[in-house]
């Protein structure tokens, strides 16, 4: 994570610019220094080699610390090497330039400093310290002229009187010790600092990885959309659900990605409480919308509110949204289950109460048919009232059939088996002779239930597709296989002219047909046995192209006990 490195860049920076700061500072000094002794004598021009090295050896050491910090190693391992590198060129620099007189004393303040920035409380109280005997001993040194070293002219040390000499150390050890004790108390509050920053940088990428684990475990899509409609962020769901496969959904557009989205927050100003949409597209599509991806049809529940900032200003939006198809789909399920069970109570009572004058009513013809005064003409007559008579009855055997079905007589079989059946038989009607029949199972099937219903599913709905298909392309393909999702299916597809859109949804309503001599009872009894059987049956048709019934049946393991 990107926090985590953080703790550790702050000391690295602050040693960085520590050894700018020094490397300046010895430069301007020493510079200005080095031009007083440019002019000087023999003895100067020695001097002004030595204050050369210092300045060489200062760049040299600057260059070895950044170079030993670029490749890793730790601030806190090179604050030592460092102070000591400074307290040594500046104890050589002031013995040069005078002991106790010379006038880049104030380095020792620096030094300190710089440790108390590095290293804190520990690290003042140390460097002033040494700094405090390293100006003694210096200064003893040069004013017993223990080194015979070149030294400017006007810096003599060793003609300065004891007295002076003693006056002199007290006003420096004075003022490095003041300025060891604001080095301490800054040492203090950026140690404390230091502590608190990364007890902050600790919570706060705590509370990041929290959010992460949050949002990614959330099974609803989730997105961050900019004002100009560009998606900020999105979860892992949001790819999943927008069949998206993974997908870098960052930069696109939002109405790429969910159609007709944007329309709706132009009539709702903004803000969605909750709202379905239905979107369509290709899964794995590409920006353009193209791609082998398979084509699937969304129902998605959207909630959409703004995105604010700490101030409550309003920077975007949030979307949510989650997949309702499933939902949806059982919804339409249940609500055509009730409405079929509600008009099926109604046809059977309508049923009973008919069947009983019309039997009266058939009695009474055939007795007029054999009286021997019933003219040809009325004979004609009553031949046509008792066909009608016969096909009524028929209407009212389906309508009892579908309101009270005989008890189902399950048993274990395959149903592969069955639809292989089934195609044979229809390849044997002579109504199928101009139909082209095409028949692929995936053996075994086993399932639960009632064959002889099974089959009268089956059969209603090949020869539906046989009707349809007449009028179309003359194929009908009727397969049958396992799903993924563990269930079986039957699929019947014809390429005939297809359902209306305004018609799909009324096709399993009793008494609703298109065809000229239906009843509309058909799909009616096969909707009311799949529902049985504890599955149900799903319909896609495009007009033009054809219609593909599909049977969804609960899977029966073989091993199972019946």
């Amino acid at each position: 994570m990107t926090t985590s490195g953080a703790p550790a860049a702050a000391p690295a920076i602050r040693v960085s610019r520590l050894l700018l700061l020094r490397t300046i500072v010895v430069s301007v000094v020493l510079g200005l220094s080095l031009w007083v002794l440019a002019s000087g004598d023999s003895v100067a021009s020695t001097a002004v080699w030595l204050q050369s090295s210092v300045i060489a050896a200062t760049y040299v050491s600057s260059i070895v610390f950044g170079v030993l910090l670029r490749r890793g190693v730790t601030a806190a391992r090179l604050a030592t090497p460092m102070m000591a590198s400074d307290l040594a060129v500046t104890s050589l620099l002031v013995y040069l330039t005078g002991g106790a007189q010379s006038p880049y004393t104030f380095l020792y303040a620096l030094t300190i400093v710089a440790a108390g920035a590095l290293t804190f409380r520990r690290g003042a109280v140390l460097v002033t310290l040494a700094s405090i005997v390293l100006a003694i001993a210096v200064a003893v040194l040069a004013w017993l002229h223990a080194f015979d070293l070149p030294v400017p002219a006007q810096a003599q040390p060793w003609e300065q009187t004891g007295s002076a000499l003693a006056r002199t150390l007290a006003i420096n050890v004075a003022a490095m010790l003041g300025v060891g004790v604001l080095s301490l108390f800054l040492g203090d509050q950026l140690e404390r600092g230091a502590e608190t920053l990364a007890t902050t940088r600790r919570e706060a990428a705590v509370l990041l990885t929290l959010h992460q684990d949050i949002v990614r475990s959330l099974s609803s899509g989730l997105v961050t959309v900019a004002p100009d409609g560009s998606v900020l962020t999105a979860n892992l769901a949001a790819t999943e659900i927008l069949r998206r496969g993974g997908e870098e959904l960052a930069g696109r557009k939002l109405e790429e990605l969910i159609p007709g989205l944007s329309a709706l927050l132009v009539e709702s100003h903004g803000e969605l409480r909750r709202a379905d949409l239905k979107i369509t597209g290709t899964s794995g599509a590409d920006s353009l919308g193209e791609g082998g991806g398979e084509a699937f049809e969304l129902t998605l529940g959207v909630t959409v509110s703004p995105l604010r900032d700490e101030r409550d200003a309003v920077f975007g939006r949030i979307v949510s949204f989650q997949d309702l198809t499933e939902l949806r789909r059982l919804e339409l399920h249940m609500r055509r289950a009730e409405r079929l069970a509600t008009v099926g109570q109604l046809a059977a009572g309508v049923a009973h109460e008919i069947r009983n004058p019309l039997a009266a009513i058939s009695g009474s013809i055939e007795l007029l048919r054999a009286a021997p005064t019933a003219s040809e003409d009325d004979r004609a007559l009553m031949a046509i009232v008792h066909r009608e008579i016969y096909r009524l009855n028929a209407l009212i055997d389906d309508l009892l059939d579908y309101a009270n079905p005989r008890p189902s007589q399950s048993v274990t079989f395959d149903l592969g088996v069955l639809v292989e059946e089934t195609a044979q038989v229809a390849r044997a009607d002579q109504a199928f002779e101009a139909i082209e029949l095409a028949v692929d199972v995936a053996r075994p099937l086993s399932v639960h239930g009632d064959p002889a219903k099974l089959r009268q599913v089956l059969w209603n709905l090949v020869r539906n597709a046989r009707d349809a298909a007449t009028t179309g392309g003359r194929h009908v393909r009727v397969a049958a296989r396992a799903s993924e999702a563990g269930d079986l299916m039957v699929v019947v597809a014809d390429d005939g002219p297809g359902i209306p859109a305004d018609q799909l949804g009324k096709i399993f309503d009793p008494f609703f047909t298109t065809k000229r001599a239906g009843t509309g009872l058909g799909l009616a009894t096969c909707h009311a046995i799949v529902a049985e059987h504890g599955g149900r049956i799903d319909v896609e048709s495009e007009v033009g192209v054809g219609t593909t019934m599909t049977v969804r049946l609960p899977a029966r393991d073989p091993a199972a006990s019946v």
